[in-house]
């Protein structure tokens, strides 16, 4: 085994928890005081359907079942409007907390789940490329603290620098069997930090209780950024988001899942109190859906789609977009919202603004993206 490979196989025990006997749970600190909160919508998000083009005049006819009326919808602009099942995230909107960037996209222009939340992850145009961006950003400001509420390591925030992940479980470790543990360990340095870091995650998760839920993580997440001496990075997923079938319009699939994250935003709100002030929540998918609906009520494998960003930091009420429109011609090979701005783009503009990374950093956490340039008026500096 090499010593690459080995150093990924130890960093994993800490990530699963080692021997099994400690939950999952990823994070980081930056010298910044401010917070950063990632979340991957696994599964291809229909951002046409979340943050809705009413006022163009192609989107419904092209989905007779599952496109929303105007009236229907939280009117966010003359032209753009909010999903009914996301309450909170249109009040947060209306206070200047939430902003939208639509007709977004990686470099990615194929259809693939698995090869297309890779990019999204590792902030590159290769799916084979092997450490996250999140994770880069650790390495050029090794201050930076992050934390992952995920089963496992998620790719974000895979490589040379020290992450750790937790997640719930219902073992009671107590002091004998962690004594036991940490002697087990204590004859590789490597295995001992990686453990003592997972028993002091654990310490901080304190007493966890709900479950799983989407809300649940959320909440505990705000709970590790607001802890002395914890992070101020979390990444979080919430995964579902494939509706191929039954999307339905405001009841249906998509407002089943789109209610799930907006009650865990507001479970993070919450629980982040006077911290959501500094606290930037970026949401994003690995893709769009076509712009048509399909003949099972759905929509299939797109390109383009919206990012919700929220949180005190950011400068909301606004969607930002440079619309390509979605008549036949203006589609994406046909079929699929045609992107305009790239996702590394704005992830790029939250770095520097809210986190203070130079441009000669930001080009290291997302290589070959130096020619993109930044949104303005998008996060408030500190």
């Amino acid at each position: 085994m090499n010593t690459l490979d080995r150093r990924n196989f130890l960093k994993s025990l800490a990530a699963v928890g080692v021997c099994s006997a400690l939950p999952s749970m990823a994070f980081a600190k930056t010298q910044s005081n401010n917070i950063l909160v990632w979340i991957t919508l696994r599964g291809a998000m229909d951002g046409l359907n979340v943050v809705v083009p009413y006022g163009d005049k192609d989107y419904l006819p092209q989905r007779p079942t599952i496109g929303l009326q105007q009236e229907q919808l939280h009117v966010l602009d003359n032209f753009f409007g909010l999903h009914p099942a996301l309450k909170n995230s249109y009040q947060w909107y209306q206070q200047g907390e939430m902003a939208f960037i639509h007709a977004c996209a990686t470099p990615y222009r194929q259809r693939s789940h698995f090869d297309a939340q890779k990019i999204l992850e590792n902030g590159t145009n290769d799916p084979l490329h092997r450490d996250g961006w999140l994770n880069r950003l650790l390495e050029v400001d090794n201050k930076q603290h992050s934390i992952a509420i995920d089963s496992g390591l998620p790719l974000i925030l895979q490589g040379t620098a020290q992450a750790n992940s937790w997640y719930p479980h219902k073992l009671k470790i107590k002091q004998q069997q962690a004594d036991l543990l940490q002697e087990m360990y204590q004859s590789d340095q490597t295995l001992a930090e990686n453990f003592a870091n997972a028993m002091e995650v654990e310490k901080m998760a304190g007493y966890v209780k709900g479950g799983q839920q989407f809300d649940v993580l959320a909440k505990q997440a705000g709970k590790f950024l607001t802890s002395s001496d914890g992070p101020n990075i979390a990444v979080l997923e919430l995964g579902g988001w494939d509706t191929h079938a039954g999307e339905g319009a405001v009841k249906g699939r998509l407002a089943t899942q789109l209610k799930k994250l907006d009650d865990g935003l507001a479970a993070l709100k919450q629980q982040l109190g006077n911290a959501w002030s500094r606290t930037v929540v970026i949401a994003a998918s690995e893709f769009g859906r076509t712009v048509a609906e399909n003949g099972t009520k759905g929509t299939d494998h797109g390109t383009a789609n919206a990012m919700l960003l929220a949180g005190g930091a950011i400068k909301g009420k606004q969607v930002i977009a440079q619309w390509p429109g979605l008549a036949k011609a203006q589609q994406y090979k046909g079929r699929d919202l045609a992107p305009t701005t790239d996702i590394r783009a704005v992830c790029k503009t939250v770095l520097q603004s809210h986190l203070g990374i130079n441009k000669a950093q930001l080009d290291v956490v997302f290589p070959y993206s130096s020619d993109l340039s930044l949104i303005n008026n998008l996060v408030r500096t500190s």
